[in-house]
């Protein structure tokens, strides 16, 4: 797997990198400290599996940047990986082509987790803005539009009061990616656990149905 990280913090950069490494033993993995950079090393070379690229970085206008990427270089997945969680930024990005988008904070074990669900399987990932106050209120219907395939699928079993085990089981997936998909679940329906997040989609469900 070959993979290009971008970001203009060197410390960040090395540690990210050893993050990908764990990725696999076959993982190839080369760093760029600005778009420049990013850009003579893609076309300087072909192959590549994914596109980690922070959103501040010299010579980048985030949007621009990664709308160029996404229509030079179509079969490469573009991921996000900054420290900024304004659901805004989330927006644009995901508007411009990025597959996924991710926070610097996040534990190194849920970043790898949820790097691996993208790679492997295509699943978007990112934080979703129905919590913060500047946004609108999410409707019904928008609230269950956020969620991928995969995730409703996972709600309609929480629905079933299915354990993760089962879910796996069921959907031939690992339990960290069941769990993954749950945590976004509780996140889009503004929940703290699996009942409550049960009860709110059977809620809205019904109410889809009517």
């Amino acid at each position: 797997m070959k993979i290009l990280i971008a970001d203009d913090h060197e410390l960040y950069r090395d540690a990210l990198s050893i993050l990908v490494h764990r990725l696999g033993q076959d993982t190839d993995v080369h760093l760029a400290c600005n778009f420049r950079e990013l850009l003579d090393l893609m076309q300087a070379q072909t192959g590549w599996d994914a596109i980690l690229i922070d959103l501040n970085m010299p010579d980048l206008n985030f949007y621009d940047g990664i709308s160029q990427l996404t229509k030079d270089y179509p079969d490469t997945p573009i991921i996000v990986v900054t420290s900024s969680e304004d659901p805004n930024d989330t927006q644009r990005a995901l508007e411009a082509g990025a597959l996924g988008y991710m926070i610097k904070s996040m534990k190194s074990n849920d970043m790898l987790n949820a790097l691996r669900l993208m790679l492997e399987s295509g699943i978007s990932i990112h934080p979703v803005a129905a919590n913060d106050p500047q946004n609108k209120p999410l409707s019904e219907d928008d609230i269950l539009k956020a969620l991928t395939p995969r995730q409703f699928e996972v709600l309609q079993q929480l629905c079933e009061g299915a354990s993760n085990k089962r879910i796996a089981l069921d959907m031939d997936l690992s339990e960290s990616t069941v769990k993954l998909h749950v945590r976004a679940i509780l996140s889009a329906l503004e929940v703290s656990n699996r009942t409550e997040a049960a009860i709110k989609a059977k809620q809205l469900l019904s109410t889809e149905l009517k």
